[in-house]
């Protein structure tokens, strides 16, 4: 039974590695790690963060400073979510995860509602 269960889920690793989405999913990733781009927009975003936090947390999160933190955030991270190899990404990541959800949901929707599985 075991190695029936390991075969299974050896089978499944391999159908999805060579999913059409799952492929393009990793192709995006490592253009994304590879990207200048996509990396300066994720640093700034990141700055933006950190003097947001720092601001919010030693002034408040009404003072002025604090709100001109926050839209320079804002818009750091639109910034970097509308980038086009970002954006690609996301569209692709969505739809892989929903396959993962899909998957997830066949192999153990039984064991969340307490079903005794044979």
């Amino acid at each position: 039974m075991d190695e029936h269960i390991y075969s299974l889920a050896n089978n499944l690793s391999e159908t999805l590695n060579s999913h059409p989405l799952i492929i393009k999913l990793n192709e995006l990733e490592k253009e994304l790690n590879d990207s200048f781009e996509v990396y300066n927009l994720s640093n700034k975003k990141d700055e933006c963060l950190e003097k947001y936090t720092r601001l919010k947390e030693t002034l408040g999160e009404n003072h002025k400073d604090t709100l001109n933190a926050l839209k320079e955030l804002k818009e750091a991270k639109e910034k970097l979510d509308n980038f086009p190899l970002v954006k690609e990404y996301l569209n692709v990541y969505n739809q892989v995860r929903d396959i993962y959800l899909e998957i997830d949901n066949i192999l153990f929707a039984d064991f969340r509602k307490g079903k005794k599985c044979q």
